[in-house]
């Protein structure tokens, strides 16, 4: 359990800012081991981040729990196994390549459970997004993420902020089951505004 997900939510822009800094071709380049590796860390850390912030139920709104991102699935030709899981065209479709929406939080299982990983590089040669599929999923299907996509997923969970929620006892589970966590919007911090101006300078 999480005792209080600011410092968790300023990670994951930590982890963000810690991506732009390296994800440049200069630094890429012959492969540089220090820049690739903080890329990797910076997809898998703030995937868990993420992850551990939703599993705790009260951390994040309904918003962030029901978050889906725009993302694009290639299945494999041949059996992935430890031996071939190389994300090249002879083991996965590429050319089938297929656009479908996904939750975020299976993206961070996928990431956190992760068979296949790599990044995709663009003309530029910086990264531009990244593949990945699970050991459940390694025979069915992996998904390409795009890394503009996945920062904004990053910066939703980072900004947000929990300002009511609703529960219930569920006699079943024997425990209380939150079904409205409302996420605070801009006319929320208006109004929060307004009535601070009202209430110390009428």
């Amino acid at each position: 359990m999480i005792h209080e997900s600011y410092p968790w939510k300023k990670e994951l822009k930590k982890y963000k800012e810690l991506f732009l800094k390296y994800n440049k071709a200069e630094l890429l380049k012959d492969y540089n081991e220090e820049a690739f590796s903080s890329l990797e860390m910076s997809i898998f850390f703030s995937a868990f981040i993420i992850r551990k912030l939703i599993d705790c139920v009260s951390k994040v709104s309904d918003d962030v729990d029901n978050y889906c991102l725009h993302v694009h699935i290639v299945e494999p030709i041949r059996h992935i196994d430890r031996l071939n899981r190389n994300p090249s065209n002879k083991n996965f479709d590429w050319k089938r390549k297929r656009n479908v929406t996904k939750k975020g939080k299976d993206l961070c299982n996928a990431l956190i459970h992760s068979y296949v990983f790599g990044f995709e590089m663009d003309e530029k040669e910086t990264i531009d997004g990244f593949f990945v599929c699970s050991d459940y999923d390694r025979n069915k299907q992996m998904y390409l993420i795009p890394i503009d996509v996945w920062f904004a997923y990053v910066d939703f969970v980072a900004s947000d902020r929990v300002i009511s929620m609703h529960s219930v006892y569920d006699e079943e589970k024997g425990d209380y089951k939150f079904t409205v966590k409302k996420r605070q919007t801009q006319d929320d911090i208006i109004r929060m505004e307004r009535n601070i101006q009202e209430t110390f300078f009428e």
